[in-house]
């Protein structure tokens, strides 16, 4: 009944929609159908309007767009629809921003109305101006019903140590009269809050946070809260304060904890000296395995090895030893890179000194930085060992190495790539043996002369084998002459145990 191209348009416009209800679509593309269907139906009515009832053009054009009106509410409903699928994106403090759904509205607003006089179709016109009428009702809404600063929380105070992991519990309230999607992050990244997506209506909402604080981190947090009216067209952004830390240095915490251990203690310390020849003279054995070794007269008969005895053809026994029967020694490498490393070094020494104290294992005490040894000790008491552990705090210096400390490099690997090299006669593989050998022995005169292996071997030759080599270190400039020494000293039976940072 319309002209031949309005009738191809028509016809378009109602595939279109089969389509859509058939295989329903996204809520974006469902927008797209409503806004094509509000422009062009108007075009298509229009004519037919006019020559069927006879009415004057813009009588038919007006009518044509009442017509169309019913569109605006499938508009709405897909508008919030949206919302649901919406990313929500920050974008500043404290603000007000219309969203990309709203600025591609507005485009096809001004596109219509400005074509409409070019084409001269009035009723392009006047659906634009139906269009912009809804958007302006929505704008108006969304300005009385959702206030400048429509969130509020609580301020918590908490107390926590570096590198520890807190929670607690948020009240949010939201003082807008409808609900909004809304998207909650920290400025920090060590700073977490579940749900991060919520829906924040009119009163209070509960969220949980969770926090592993850096020796650098802020006191005072940042929850960026991220929201979007009814229909995603108005993005509120707003910055609450919900936590203020007092972040403890795990260095100041651990100092602590032996400052009370100290005062607790006081001189009725039995000496550590004299623990291995007590221990001797009990009756019980001991839980850790040492060696095997033949047997001897008075051995108990339940510490006969006898798969060894067969083997061997004589009686082989397993002795054993009590856990603090073992000597320790910490080894510690006081230069560090940064702030946060020297926070962990200190928090390791004390914490590594505090547990061998309490344990009365006998211990020594060595201590190195980049340039040279800066203490070595004896076997001493508990409470001198945290002493000199506690003075080694003031010697942790923060470095700027002008070399690059990677991956330390595999000694195991490089001499079982020199043997196999050393078996083959072809040029490349003597070429690439003389560069392996320059590497190893590189690396073995660094490690021989490396304040590291000197204090290493100086604490080794003052404690009775077999004991266990504790050590705290960031492995920076230190690491390839630990691993080499500590292979050697392996042979030695002493055993080389690094202490992670927890």
């Amino acid at each position: 009944m319309s002209p031949l191209p309005y009738l191809v348009l028509a016809l378009i416009l109602l595939l279109i929609n089969l389509f859509a209800l058939i295989r329903p679509q996204p809520p974006r593309f469902n927008m797209v159908i409503d806004l094509a269907v509000m422009f062009l139906v108007p075009l298509v009515l229009a004519p037919l309007l006019e020559n069927m009832a006879n009415l004057v053009p813009i009588a038919s054009q007006i009518i044509a767009v009442i017509f169309v009106l019913p569109i605006l509410y499938l508009l709405d409903f897909n508008l919030r629809e949206n919302v649901h699928h919406t990313q929500v994106f920050t974008r500043g403090k404290g603000e007000r921003n219309t969203t990309q759904i709203f600025a591609s509205l507005i485009i096809a607003l001004l596109v219509v109305m400005l074509i409409a006089p070019v084409v001269n179709r009035p009723v392009l016109l006047f659906t634009g101006i139906s269009l912009a009428l809804y958007l302006l009702v929505v704008l108006l809404e969304t300005l009385f019903t959702i206030p400048r600063r429509p969130f509020a929380t609580n301020t918590v105070l908490r107390r926590i140590i570096v590198g520890t992991t807190g929670s607690t519990r948020m009240l949010l309230t939201s003082q807008a009269w409808v609900k909004m999607h809304s998207q909650l992050s920290f400025t920090v990244p060590w700073a977490q809050v579940t749900p991060q997506k919520i829906i924040l209506s009119g009163g209070n909402t509960n969220v949980e946070i969770s926090f592993t604080p850096p020796l650098a981190g802020e006191s005072r947090l940042r929850l960026q809260v991220s929201a979007l009216d009814p229909r995603g067209l108005i993005q509120i952004n707003q910055l609450l304060e919900p936590l203020n830390l007092h972040i403890i240095p795990r260095a100041k915490y651990a100092e602590w904890l032996a400052m009370k251990y100290l005062e607790q203690t006081g001189s009725g310390v039995i000496s550590t000296i004299n623990l291995p020849s007590q221990a001797l003279m009990r009756p019980n054995r001991g839980i850790e395995y040492l060696e095997s070794r033949a047997y001897q007269p008075g051995d108990m008969l339940r510490d006969i090895d006898w798969k060894h005895t067969l083997k061997l053809s004589q009686l082989i026994v397993r002795e054993y030893q009590e856990a603090n029967e073992q000597a320790a020694i910490i080894a510690a490498n006081l230069s560090v890179t940064d702030a946060e490393a020297a926070d962990n070094l200190a928090f390791n020494l004390i914490t590594t000194a505090l547990t061998l104290a309490r344990e009365n294992i006998p211990t020594a005490l060595a201590a190195y930085n980049h340039e040279n040894v800066v203490i070595n000790t004896n076997i001493i008491e508990p409470m001198e060992l945290l002493r000199q552990a506690l003075s080694l705090l003031r010697e942790i210096r923060v470095v700027e190495f002008a070399d690059r400390y990677l991956e330390p490099s595999d000694i195991a690997k490089i001499r079982w790539n020199i043997r196999q090299l050393q078996q083959a006669d072809s040029e490349p593989a003597q070429r690439l043996l003389d560069i392996l050998n320059f590497e190893h022995r590189s690396i073995e005169q660094f490690a021989r002369t490396h304040p590291a292996t000197l204090a290493l071997l100086s604490a080794t030759r003052q404690v009775t084998a077999p004991a266990m080599i504790l050590l705290v270190s960031q492995l920076n400039h230190d690491a390839e002459a630990i691993l080499v020494t500590a292979e050697k000293l392996a042979k030695m039976r002493f055993t080389t145990l690094p202490i992670e940072s927890v």
